[in-house]
């Protein structure tokens, strides 16, 4: 082991030293992490590369993964890709990615799939590294396996890290094949990429809307544009027959802009939000927005281009001309060939539309339609559009974002939106306009809250919730403004049925009002909500 371990030493510094020249500026953001986007000097832009480097249709995500053929030089060595990332000595660094290897060409022997993670000073010289075996002879081939990886603390003088995956090749071992998809890179040192995404949100103010959580935006200056948000309850509000409101108004002299977020990440599926009224007549000069969108640790704008925000958009805009159609299909960078769809429409006083992206792993399907989402048919639809290109988001944490907000004109008065309905439908589950008709079974869910028993109740309901597998699971009742009243479980559960009590007080005993209440339920793989009603 000590031997080979010798020649993986020899054969990463050489290949590190020998592309340094040609490297990446640095950067604080892995680009192109799904291998979407060809280069001009390489197979795949953003990344680096030696020995035998391709690409294969067999992906996890997009159209294509990145292919990587053994070195057969009877002698161990080392086909790569990598990307050069700024770091400081003690950061760490997070890795997860698919892997596999063809059952045409698997790996046997000694040759394995590596990812490395390797330390460099300010000069460029290797300092060290972490190697870590993704995929052994002993993997299952033929089906990607996901891994999760955490690297030592970077060395004293470190300046810089490169990701390296890798196909190591035993000098007696068959020719193999490795495929990478999906791949992240990621600082365990704070701010984290988990907690970058909550820095537009500093008031802290939630709402309840469709059944889901939501931040709103602010207050302070934020893009786009920059903006004025405001976090207010008279600029973003819940009415009592659960519609959300967004506006864009002239406050004192200063226009204010409005934006609401899904607290949690849902993944693939069919995103739909129903509007009431003409949306058509929003002013020229103001942007209403319904998007997925993942903040990231930079803002340099030299990596949009592989849509490095995991942003897709429905976007209601005549951008500053009034000449111009009302609406637009997005994926982001918007002005990447084939990536954006206009549309003009128009709509009715009072009118209820619905707007969706159903979000899939190698293609979205937009569409607007008349009538809420149990409407959705030919007769009714309005415009749609499949994108199938190669900037569709990852599924890391892009959340459901719906902003209104203003472009450098001035609009002519204050603006107002309404949102009847959010409606999201997992990937693999049966639609609302597909329930009875005959389609597919909703698909298992890792975790399921049930109805509470008795609703209405006083003095007490018993909720019960169900789990697939073993995991950590977060139970609580929020008020209709979004603010967190009581835990009633949190923490590791075991799989199987659980149940507990509420007695309609509050985390400090005190009984609550008469009143509708969110019971939410909130897992790794899952979140779903309930409503339920005390009365006294």
């Amino acid at each position: 082991m000590q031997f080979r371990r010798n020649l993986l030493a020899f054969a990463f510094a050489v290949t590190g030293s020998a592309m340094l020249c040609g490297a990446a500026a640095a950067q604080c953001i892995l680009a192109n992490p799904s291998f979407e986007l060809g280069g001009q000097t390489a197979v795949f832009g953003g990344w680096n590369q030696f020995g035998y480097v391709g690409v294969v249709a067999e992906s996890t995500h997009g159209s294509q993964a990145a292919r990587l053929r053994g070195l057969d030089t009877g002698e161990w060595n080392v086909s790569g890709y990598w990307q050069r990332l700024d770091t400081q000595p003690g950061e760490q660094w997070a890795i997860t990615g698919h892997v596999m290897h063809p059952v045409s060409a698997p790996l046997m022997g000694g040759s394995a799939a590596l990812v490395n993670v390797e330390w460099h000073d300010a000069a460029g010289d290797l300092i060290d590294y972490d190697t870590f075996p993704v995929a052994v002879a002993a993997t299952p081939s033929g089906a990607y396996s996901e891994f999760s990886l955490v690297s030592g603390p970077a060395p004293t003088e470190s300046a810089s890290t490169h990701l390296l995956l890798g196909v190591l090749q035993g000098p007696d071992d068959p020719t193999p094949d490795v495929y990478f998809d999906q791949v992240t890179f990621n600082s365990t040192t704070p701010p984290t990429i988990d907690d970058v995404q909550w820095n537009d949100f500093p008031g802290g103010r939630t709402v309840v809307f469709g059944g889901h959580i939501w931040r709103v935006k602010g207050p302070g200056y934020f893009g786009p544009g920059p903006n004025v948000f405001n976090d207010t309850e008279d600029c973003v509000w819940v009415d009592d027959q659960d519609r959300l409101h967004l506006t864009l108004e002239n406050r004192s002299g200063t226009w204010t802009s409005t934006e609401v977020t899904t607290e949690e990440s849902l993944g693939y599926g069919d995103y739909i939000l129903t509007t009431v009224g003409r949306i058509d007549l929003v002013d020229p000069q103001s942007v209403l927005g319904i998007f997925l969108w993942e903040y990231g640790p930079c803002w340099d704008g030299s990596y949009t281009w592989w849509n490095a925000f995991n942003e897709i958009d429905i976007e209601y805009s005549r951008w500053g001309n009034p000449d111009n159609g009302i609406g637009q299909f997005v994926a982001q960078p918007y002005d990447y060939p084939g990536n954006i769809d206009r549309f003009d429409a128009t709509f009715a006083d009072g009118e209820v539309s619905s707007h969706a992206m159903r979000w899939l792993h190698d293609r979205i399907e937009y569409r607007v339609w008349r009538g809420g989402p149990a409407d959705e048919s030919p007769a009714n639809l309005i415009h749609s559009w499949t994108y199938d290109g190669p900037h569709i988001p990852r599924p890391e944490q892009p959340r459901m974002h719906l902003n209104f907000w203003k472009q450098e004109g001035t609009p002519d008065s204050n603006q107002e939106v309404v949102f009847q309905d959010f409606t999201f439908v997992p990937d693999g589950a049966v639609g609302v306009a597909d329930e009875g008709a005959g389609g597919a079974l909703p698909a298992t869910p890792a975790g399921r809250l049930l109805p509470a028993v008795p609703n209405p109740f006083n003095p007490q309901t018993t909720l019960r919730f169900e789990l697939l597998h073993d995991g950590v699971v977060d139970l609580a009742v929020y008020d209709l403004t979004g603010r967190r009243v009581r835990t009633l479980s949190r923490g590791h559960r075991n799989a199987g049925d659980h149940r507990t009590t509420w007695d309609g007080s509050d985390d400090r005993g005190r009984s609550l009002a008469s009143g509708v209440y969110l019971v939410h339920l909130r897992g790794v793989e899952f979140s779903e909500s309930r409503r339920v009603t005390l009365v006294k």
